[in-house]
């Protein structure tokens, strides 16, 4: 009885260590930095290429209000800003951050990819309420800001990251 209370215990103990093999180890420190500067670059051509498209959807908006774009031409650009806001949000939603980040960095660098992610999801729900009647222009404007400071909270943990690591005192001493 003894024995095979022995063999059980020590199946269960490989067992156990089996299972507890499947985590990789921690970035280094080096691996950390480069990582959340790849995380950086990703998140910053997100945001490159909605620049370019907030910026068209504006002008449609302004010239619309200015009488020099049809009611056809602002839906197109409704419809096409909302297109690009959400595949911008389905996009941020699809970027990986590493278990083998430190838990501070791994954290901040979640923070940020989840704020990016709403504050898309945020521009797409305020191009659709652009052209509703129900939707007053300082309502709109509201929902714009609330993006901003979405996406300015996401940036603010992407910065503390990349201090974290030293990317930013290192671009300084540049």
């Amino acid at each position: 009885m003894r024995k095979a209370l022995l063999a059980g215990a020590a199946a269960a103990i490989m067992l156990l260590s089996a299972c507890s093999g499947t985590t990789q180890p921690e970035f280094s420190q080096e691996d950390t930095k480069e990582n959340v500067q790849n995380f950086y670059n990703e998140i910053s051509a997100l945001d490159e290429s909605s620049k370019s498209s907030l910026d068209d959807f504006n002008k449609a908006l302004s010239a619309y209000s200015a009488g020099t774009l049809a009611a056809d031409d602002l839906e197109k650009a409704i419809e096409k800003f909302q297109d690009t806001s959400s595949d911008l949000a389905d996009k941020a939603k699809k970027v990986k951050v590493s278990s083998r980040f430190p838990d501070e960095i791994e954290k901040m660098l979640i923070e940020a990819k989840d704020s990016f992610e709403k504050a898309y999801n945020i521009k797409k729900e305020a191009s659709e309420s652009a052209d509703s009647p129900s939707v007053t222009a300082e309502q709109f404007d509201q929902m714009n800001k609330n993006a901003d400071i979405v996406m300015l909270y996401g940036i603010s943990k992407l910065n503390q990251a990349r201090e974290a690591t030293g990317l930013l005192s290192d671009q300084k001493a540049n």
